[in-house]
């Protein structure tokens, strides 16, 4: 497994949140309960993805659509991003949900 360098985690965290809000049953980017699950970039914050450090897990946040089964969709983000980590754990958390089509609120 290779671990980012705290030099290369933002434009790390930057590259998972454009593949993870590529995917087509992912409606946006979630924060977590208390906002927490974000990347300190400079002069800006990335909502939704943190990149741990050394064994840390990748952590993203998302909302998902529902118009495919929440666990096939996790575990192809999981598979996506962890590939992109060589082979770090990625925990995800399932935000909330939104009908395809629905307009949805922005995270708070």
């Amino acid at each position: 497994m290779t671990v980012p360098t705290a030099a290369e985690a933002p434009s790390l965290a930057e590259r998972i949140a454009a593949v993870v809000t590529s995917h087509p049953s992912v409606a946006r980017l979630h924060g977590g309960i208390f906002g927490d699950v974000a990347t300190y970039l400079p002069g800006r914050r990335l909502t939704g993805v943190r990149v741990g450090e050394g064994d840390e897990p990748v952590e993203l946040g998302v909302v998902l659509l529902l118009d495919r089964p929440i666990p096939e969709v996790v575990r192809d983000l999981r598979t996506a991003v962890s590939g992109m980590c060589g082979g770090a754990a990625v925990d995800i958390t399932v935000g909330d949900v939104a009908l395809p089509g629905e307009p949805g609120p922005t995270d708070r």
